[in-house]
């Protein structure tokens, strides 16, 4: 049976970005003990999977590749939020991350990738693997990247944003819960 997902950039949907002082950029936490979902986040999952949707994480993580902090230790972070989901009673479906970033410093994790969003890559294989249907699934971001990703897989895209940002998403929100309740609702 088909199956219809909400695929969600982690950083900025669902757990909050840090400053770090030692970079001067706020960013996705670059280890276990920087993780904390946003407020709301949790309730919105929860919310997005009682209406029947799968769950599928997508994110960009280029902090290795610019020689910021091991894979290792994003790997850390990582466990440390489906720890955080599962105790608020969430698990995902899929959770798939590009560790490249164009401008990296370290080589084997430099330069273009077939997985970093904007390219559908990641998608296109969670449709696969859980045969899902991307026209009845929606990709929520907080960048425009996350925008063009879903759109090129043929998904509906919610932004989440200032609403007088342009975006080109067919819809935009302040957060999570909105977007679950603005999905759940065009879903009946």
């Amino acid at each position: 049976m088909t199956q219809k997902a909400v695929f969600l950039d982690r950083d900025g949907v669902l757990v909050e970005e840090i400053f770090y002082p030692h970079t001067g950029e706020r960013e996705a936490p670059l280890g276990p003990n920087d993780v904390c979902l946003l407020p709301g986040a949790a309730q919105g999952l929860r919310d997005l999977r009682a209406a029947g949707f799968s769950l599928v994480v997508v994110s960009n993580q280029g902090a290795a590749a610019k020689g910021k902090v091991s894979i290792g230790s994003l790997w850390l972070a990582h466990l440390r939020f489906l720890d955080l989901c599962a105790a608020e009673g969430i698990a995902f479906d899929g959770c798939h991350y590009s560790f490249s970033h164009p401008n990296g410093t370290v080589p084997h994790l430099s330069g273009s990738s077939l997985e970093r969003k904007p390219s559908p890559y990641f998608l296109h294989l969670a449709a696969a693997q859980l045969d899902i249907d991307l026209t009845a699934s929606w990709m929520v971001g907080d960048r425009e990247t996350d925008v063009q990703c879903g759109q090129a897989a043929g998904a509906r895209a919610i932004r989440l944003c200032n609403p007088v940002q342009p975006s080109a998403a067919e819809v935009v929100a302040s957060d999570l819960p909105e977007a679950a309740f603005l999905i759940i609702a065009a879903a009946r």
